[in-house]
């Protein structure tokens, strides 16, 4: 977010189905959009980009730089599958507002009609939590706890009791019914829509959003995907970019963050939402339920971080104000990911930006996004000197990294116990299981379908460095007699499981 604020201060598919590639009509900016992209991508913040740029129903923009798969030397297209993170969470909020407008649910029910018996934690009640306090953010659950945690990253919640379980361990959010943006909200959205309807919320995505929009490269399930054309992952290191594991499956694909999609997709999502759900002159969403979504829901005032002067929020768009333009806004972010997506409703245009890398990737997205609201609103373009000094910004970054792996890489590795001791099984009743074993001199860590390895980071004190969920944790083994009898990372205590090492 400091790089973000400090630019700006400065300043094969998944289905068999396939459609010709989106005619290109350029506008009178579309060079000025073109000169604009062209100089971030220059910037190194992510091995690929991809940006397209609608008005009204027409493409004014739309190309694709740099690799989707560098070891591969596989170029980044409009094609290209990528995850798009939290810019999910629009689609939730609209197949909401569409189970709205056709009488399935309201939207200012309490909780407890839609999921009887649901259990929260006091003072929480589920009678007090509207369906659309959850997709606005203010319904007052904290957002870190077990299930948004699990459906993100390790996607061992297998059954509707298992996720009911999980939420009634979230407290109350220190900022009440304040807004406070999360996953949470609509995770548990996703749960009364798919109490009511019967249906998955993948199901409901596919059949109340994806299908009618035409959005046939669009899935909530990786696995409808070749490993050969996703664009993979990528973090920024002191000489290049090193690759990721992919962090998404099936399993861990979740309401507030779980679709892959291709920027021409994209540009089909864009046109839906500039032009009252109609996709090539066709209605495909109700016209109501998509200016609900862009409708902002707050009554109270906004305390967001935020690199815009934000207002309030829809049903997932971030609303804001630029001079007199109201703007739509909503990022997505995963390792190894970065997404943006904007709309001004009143200039009937919309931009989408994708960019392989998750750290340098989210503020060069963010700050181009920037750019383009200034060059589609007819101001300026970004001088050579801002230019030069957001690339200065990248490149401290760039050895804020590299200071940070070489202090890393002097830290003493050898532990006071042979590494075969800290495998093994650990497991918590809330929080699941953490399955640690052996590869060659490595420890690898799992927790379902989340894997990272380890390394030491304090000897003496038994404390392992693990990139699991989402970010650095340290872990700490907690030894009895010379055996490892316990995990604790963050104050959650994991026990080895009985009769395993």
């Amino acid at each position: 977010m400091n790089l973000i604020a400090g630019g700006l201060t400065l300043l094969a598919a998944c289905s068999a189905t396939t459609r010709p590639a989106p005619v290109v009509t350029p506008s009178p900016v579309t060079a000025r959009l073109d000169s604009a992209v062209t100089s971030f991508f220059g910037l190194n913040g992510a091995p690929g980009m991809a940006v397209v740029v609608v008005q009204g129903d027409r493409v004014i923009y739309r190309r694709a730089f740099g690799l989707a798969d560098v070891e591969a030397n596989r170029p980044f297209t409009p094609e290209t599958p990528f995850y798009i993170a939290s810019a999910t969470k629009a689609f939730t909020g609209l197949a909401a507002a569409i189970l709205a407008e056709r009488g399935t649910w309201n939207l200012d029910a309490p909780l407890s009609r839609y999921l009887p018996g649901i259990a929260l934690r006091s003072p929480l009640s589920a009678d007090s939590i509207s369906i659309r306090s959850l997709l606005s953010h203010t319904h007052g659950i904290a957002n870190s706890g077990p299930l948004t945690t699990r459906l993100a990253y390790t996607g061992d919640l297998r059954t509707r009791d298992d996720l009911r379980r999980a939420l009634g361990q979230h407290g109350a959010a220190q900022t009440g019914r304040a807004y406070a943006y999360g996953n949470i909200g609509y995770n548990v959205a996703a749960m009364a829509m798919e109490e009511v309807t019967g249906k998955t919320w993948q199901q409901l995505l596919q059949q109340e959003v994806l299908d009618p929009a035409g959005m046939t490269q669009t899935s909530a399930f990786p696995s409808r995907f070749s490993a050969n054309a996703l664009a993979q992952p990528y973090l920024t290191g002191p000489a290049g970019f090193t690759r990721l594991r992919y962090g998404k499956t099936d399993e861990n694909m979740q309401s507030a963050g779980g679709l892959i999609a291709t920027l021409d997709d994209m540009a089909r999502w864009l046109e839906a939402n500039l032009n009252d759900g109609r996709v090539g002159g066709r209605q495909v969403f109700p016209a109501a339920a998509v200016r609900q979504t862009h409708r902002n829901q707050l009554t109270g005032p906004v305390r967001a971080r935020s690199y815009l002067p934000q207002i309030g929020y829809g049903f997932g768009w971030q609303v804001s104000l630029l001079g007199e333009d109201t703007l739509l806004t909503h990022g997505g972010g995963f390792p190894g990911f970065s997404t943006n997506v904007s709309l001004f409703p009143a200039r009937k245009t919309g931009i989408a930006i994708f960019a392989n890398e998750g750290d340098l990737g989210t503020p060069q997205v963010e700050i181009l996004a920037s750019v383009l609201h200034d060059i589609v609103r007819g101001r300026p373009m970004i001088s050579a000197d801002s230019l030069a000094s957001i690339r200065r910004l990248f490149d401290g970054r760039r050895s804020q990294i590299a200071a940070d792996l070489q202090r890393r890489a002097a830290r003493s590795q050898v532990l006071p116990l042979p590494r075969s001791a800290y495998t093994g099984s650990f497991t918590n009743a809330i929080w699941g299981t953490i399955r640690v074993s052996l590869r060659g001199d490595t420890l690898e860590c799992r927790m379902g379908v989340a894997q990272a390895d380890a390394e030491v980071f304090d000897a003496e004190r038994n404390q392992l460095r693990v990139e699991l969920l989402g970010s650095a944790d340290i872990v700490t083994a907690v030894v009895d007699s010379g055996r490892v009898m316990a995990l604790e990372i963050s104050g959650v205590r994991f026990s080895r499981q009985m009769g395993a090492r």
